[in-house]
């Protein structure tokens, strides 16, 4: 089982990082300190894309759960791009990492057995070092609060997990849902009819998975006003009797809708209802769910004055330039040394 005392290093896959931040072949620079794993930026290569590369603490087995960086990231990226983007990164591993080597004279325990088989081997290695999304380093940087957050607000991050766990299973546009009718893109994004059948228990996930979000927050909807109102203003802005959305409810009267008559009656009887008036109230749930985790942070961010706890390289930030997002940024360091020594000048 990876990671152990040998393994202990995992290169991200599903990621490039471009080279606005101009690093040397064989760079190895810090991002983050995480208090399970440090995670670093590598540039294997000349011309290569760099990767992340994620350095394991041993004291993650004395855990239940390790919230790694891979989750964090991809819980920010959905938040960041309206869901647009739900990313998995996969912790390819590596036996006695050494950034000097050459990516196929690596050690990968998990593709070892095709290290003979030319073919396989290099196929996996393409999968691993050229395939994913293409990220500026300066995401990470511009998201450190909310990355914090994710790993050191369990309430928050509990939150989020369910409400991406409920947009993975049942996707909707969400731009589209809060835009006005005439501004949205694509308004129609109906199922076909032929795939309603197979998507019941999908809509039944995502309200169950978005109540369990506002659960989270705000607790069971008791039957003491007063309580229930206090716990809303403890933890939210929202003003409690403001309309939700196009729906004849507050807010706060929302809450008890969604719990009592959302999940407990019509996600365990879909099948007696029209499949259309089953996904509004999905699409419902969720947005209500997104709405107020989404509160939630705002109010976090503001009223919290505690300093992030997340550690970033400040000097990597600084390296970073805007106009420089191509993977050729990355240089070969023989060469730019003695252009360096014989110009005085950076090449």
């Amino acid at each position: 089982m990876f990671p152990n005392k040998d393994t202990n290093t995992g290169i991200l896959s599903g990621l490039l990082i471009d080279n606005s931040f101009g690093p040397y072949s064989n760079d190895f620079i810090k991002l983050m300190e995480l208090p399970l794993e440090d995670v670093f930026v590598w540039t294997p290569e000349k011309d290569d894309y760099s990767k992340l590369i994620s350095v394991i603490k041993p004291s993650i087995h004395n855990h239940n759960y390790w919230k790694n960086f891979g989750i964090l990231f991809k819980y920010a990226m959905a938040l960041t791009s309206d869901f647009e983007s739900l990313i998995d990164l996969e912790y390819k591993w590596i036996t006695d990492f050494d950034k000097t080597k050459l990516k196929k004279d690596l050690i990968y325990p998990e593709l070892e057995k095709y290290r003979f088989d030319e073919f396989t081997f290099n196929y996996d290695l393409k999968k691993i070092y050229n395939e994913g999304r293409i990220l500026n380093l300066s995401y990470f940087f511009e998201n450190k609060r909310l990355l914090s957050e994710l790993y050191f607000n369990d309430k928050f991050f509990f939150a989020v997990q369910h409400i991406v766990s409920a947009v993975s299973t049942h996707w909707y546009c969400h731009v589209c849902e809060l835009s006005p009718p005439e501004y949205r893109k694509h308004p129609n994004h109906d199922f076909e009819k032929y795939y309603e059948v197979f998507a019941l228990p999908r809509l039944e996930i995502a309200i169950i998975q978005a109540t369990k979000a506002v659960e989270g927050l705000l607790g069971q909807p008791g039957s003491n006003k007063e309580k229930r109102l206090a716990r809303w203003k403890e933890v939210l802005n929202i003003e409690p009797e403001e309309k939700f959305l196009d729906t004849n409810k507050s807010y706060f009267n929302f809450h008890a809708y969604l719990v009592n008559e959302i999940r407990n009656k019509v996600a365990h009887n879909l099948k007696s209802k029209p499949f259309k008036v089953n996904r509004k109230l999905t699409i419902q749930a969720q947005i209500y769910a997104w709405k107020l985790v989404n509160d939630y942070y705002g109010k976090v961010i503001k009223t919290d004055s505690r300093k992030d706890k997340l550690i970033m390289n400040t000097e990597l930030e600084s390296m970073i330039k805007p106009n420089l997002g191509t993977k050729l940024a990355a240089k070969n360091k023989l060469a730019t040394t003695l252009y360096k020594n014989n110009s005085g000048l950076i090449a």
